[in-house]
């Protein structure tokens, strides 16, 4: 009985650590070169406060560039965004709606960074759900998706900020792996050609 309580308590315990701990799902496009991709710009995300203790859209930016910090692409933050498209095209996309502030950014993205992030959050249940997609600056393609959904990350700023730094890390080490697998691939196709030369 002690047995069968203690694998009862040792299930119990396995199954909140995992829903405690990030749940995420990764997605790279076929045929995406996101080893290519060395500046990577914010662009304005898809979030609005709801909980009292949430960032607000400004903060959130914010975060979403501070995490940024360590990642192997040099990261352009919206506010570098919108002077670069201002210095460029006389436009000041902060004084534009959302709709003609969005058509302006994709239109110009393509001029200062190789890919933009768009970062959605689903907070209006108890865990908030984050989708970070990363775009083709030049024709606006999906490149790659990595959705956050976990009990670890509550309703606070820093939360939300640390969200954004576990995107970056998946982000670097997929890129990381997409390089050795391309290594290994031109490794094994120069193999065949010294066997044909034989």
């Amino acid at each position: 009985m002690k047995k069968i309580l203690s694998l009862l308590t040792l299930s119990i315990m396995l199954l909140t650590s995992a829903v405690a701990f990030a749940a995420s799902e990764e997605t790279i496009t076929e045929g995406a070169d996101i080893i290519g991709i060395k500046r990577l710009a914010v662009a304005m995300p898809m979030h609005y406060k709801i909980a009292p203790d949430e960032p607000n859209l400004e903060e959130f930016i914010e975060s979403i560039y501070v995490a940024g910090g360590k990642s192997r692409c040099y990261i352009l933050s919206y506010r570098e965004m919108a002077t670069n498209i201002r210095k460029s095209t006389g436009i000041d996309i902060n004084a534009l709606d959302e709709n003609k502030a969005q058509k302006v950014y994709k239109e110009n993205v393509g001029k200062f960074a190789d890919a933009y992030l768009v970062v959605t959050t689903a907070n209006n249940l108890s865990i908030t759900q984050f989708f970070f997609e990363v775009y083709n600056a030049k024709d606006h393609s999906l490149m790659y998706l990595l959705t956050i959904q976990s009990r670890s990350y509550g309703k606070y700023a820093e939360d939300y900020e640390k969200a954004c730094e576990e995107f970056y890390k998946t982000f670097d080490a997929a890129a990381e792996r997409s390089l050795k697998e391309a290594a290994e691939k031109e490794k094994q196709e120069q193999k065949k050609n010294r066997k044909k030369k034989k």
